[in-house]
């Protein structure tokens, strides 16, 4: 319930962290209250940061990552090399800036943290998109430029971006004809040819390894360059995990719902969201969090050991805090209707050591074929995409303890009227669109002025990765939801609201608004609020509520 950190005190904040980081790389409070300070705060020009200290950070795992990844483009692109390409960029255009980068660009080519922002994050600015797609391009159409070492290294620092953003960058027609004349020798490449690794390393910035591979992958340990075989190294293995726990997946309940069956095929082709770091918290760490929201007496149900379900867990970063956040003595069940999806949270969670979450198929809407109780439900992002929301939501009651706690989120129809107004674009190409189709739409988004129709997508951070775009403005099935909706739905199923998660500003902004509610509100009241101020429940409606 914080907002964006500004002034003095919180730059000198940032400041103190990162040279902190740089004296004394192995600092892990430091990296984790960077990363956590850059999660709100924006940079400018003055804020006397220390690159060193931003690249020791990106080698913790349980911090935010992406934090760090936005805060270091913003910190760069206030500072040569890269502000001095992106100012190219903008008045001869990106082909020639990577032109430029390619002939005397050899500092930010070698720059370690442009380096380390693309290798551990997902590039979300606009102008820094744009000079990758055009380098990416040079580099297809001009493959000799390859030669030079700083330029393969940093081809393959690019490759790892693509895999991050999951390909979602869009490729024009000179591209896509310039790939259909690609041919790989893959037996030659895994046996250590160069000139077979640099058609697959030309491929790879285009398009996942296992397109390429099908079947034929092995062992990477002769691959050349060596940049090239640790990035196909990491990937292969990646996947072997997740098929393995994609074997041994629990089926929790069958999933008959025709809705259930469109949306699981969506999140099998596309799992969401890929994840790649999260701000860890402490154990206990959502208790504390939770005392906002609830009395001492209501959290009795979370004192010791409790069972906590994530319904609709997706690639289980969700789940993963919840295990770390309610302790070792929780017992945390992450279900989801798309088995990659929770093959990659098992992955993560086995990753960053985390043993007490259980991840098993299931669908919301059948919860009455289990005999599970839950202490607690957290239910984000997920019932709006059913047929009917409110059954997926009366479901989840079934299956709550009495005095249980429940965080919900569903899509505001008020927020959303600008995603549903897509519809009636003639460029929208739909839901049924293949990859490619989604690229081009992006592209197109890309290149509207900010006050055309579509061009506010940019501003969350899912227009950035092809699942989060295709979850964002492409998805199956959405059903937005209303506060008076929501408010009849308690009423009747005696559930007591507890409070809106929402930035402090936005809080206080309400209690100005009607100052004789105490916290949290009135829904009739909050209903009011959104009327007047429509952009408030941007991301969704999230809230606690206790039956």
């Amino acid at each position: 319930m914080n907002g964006p950190l500004t002034g003095p005190e919180a730059a000198a904040a940032v400041e103190q962290c990162s040279h902190a980081l740089a004296a004394r790389p192995d600092y892990p409070e430091a990296a984790r209250l960077l990363a956590g300070l850059l999660q709100r705060y924006e940079f400018n020009a003055q804020t006397d940061v220390s690159p060193r200290g931003l690249v020791a950070a990106f080698a913790f795992a349980n911090v935010d990552r992406q934090a760090l990844c936005n805060g270091s483009l913003a910190f760069l692109k206030c500072r040569p090399p890269l502000a001095n390409v992106l100012a190219r960029g903008r008045t001869d255009g990106w082909d020639a800036a990577a032109a430029l980068l390619t002939r005397k660009g050899a500092p930010l080519l070698r720059h370690r943290l442009f380096a380390a922002a693309l290798i551990h994050g997902v590039v979300a600015d606009i102008e820094i998109e744009f000079l990758l797609t055009a380098l990416r391009r040079r580099l297809l159409l001009s493959p000799t430029l390859l030669m030079a070492r700083p330029v393969y290294q940093f081809a393959c620092v690019l490759i790892r971006q693509c895999l991050n953003n999951e390909y979602v960058f869009f490729a024009d027609e000179d591209e896509m004809a310039r790939l259909g004349e690609m041919k790989v020798d893959i037996d030659a490449m895994f046996e250590g040819d160069g000139t077979a690794g640099g058609a697959f390393l030309l491929l790879s910035l285009y398009r996942p390894f296992h397109e390429t591979l099908g079947r034929a992958a092995r062992a990477a340990d002769k691959v050349s360059p060596q940049a090239l075989r640790a990035v196909l190294h990491d990937e292969l293995n990646a996947r072997r995990i997740e098929a393995t726990h994609v074997d041994s997946l629990r089926r929790l309940t069958t999933v008959t719902d025709e809705t259930s069956q469109q949306v699981a095929g969506q999140y099998t082709n596309d799992p969401y969201p890929r994840w790649l770091s999260l701000q860890a918290p402490a154990p206990g760490g959502a208790k504390e969090t939770m005392r906002g929201y609830f009395s001492a007496d209501a959290l009795a149900v979370i004192d010791g050991p409790c069972d906590v379900l994530i319904a609709g867990a997706g690639t289980g970063r969700q789940a993963v805090h919840a295990a770390m956040g309610f302790g070792a003595d929780s017992r945390v069940l992450a279900i989801d209707l798309s088995a990659p999806s929770l093959a990659y949270g098992a992955r993560m969670a086995e990753a960053l050591g985390v043993v007490n979450l259980r991840f098993a198929i299931g669908d919301i809407l059948c919860l009455d074929e289990i005999d599970d109780r839950f202490d607690v439900i957290e239910c984000v992002g997920v019932l709006h995409h059913m047929a009917e929301p409110y059954e997926g939501w009366r479901s989840l009651l079934g299956r709550l303890r009495p005095g249980g706690l429940m965080l919900i989120g569903l899509y505001s129809a008020v927020s959303r009227r600008v995603i549903q107004t897509l519809s009636e674009d003639p460029e929208w190409p739909g839901p049924d669109t293949d990859d490619d189709g989604l690229r081009a739409y992006r592209r197109k988004v890309l290149n509207r002025a900010s006050s055309e129709d579509g061009f506010a997508l940019t501003n969350s951070a899912d227009f950035f990765t092809k699942s989060g775009f295709r979850d964002l403005a492409l998805h199956v099935s959405e059903r937005p939801c209303t506060i008076p909706e929501m408010s009849d739905f308690m009423t009747a199923h005696g559930l007591e609201f507890h409070g809106f998660n929402l930035p402090d500003e936005t809080l206080q902004a309400y209690a100005d608004a009607f100052p004789g509610d105490p916290p949290p509100g009135t829904l009739d009241h909050w209903s009011a609020f959104e009327r007047d101020n429509p952009r408030t429940f941007n991301s969704m409606y999230l809230f606690w509520c206790r039956k």
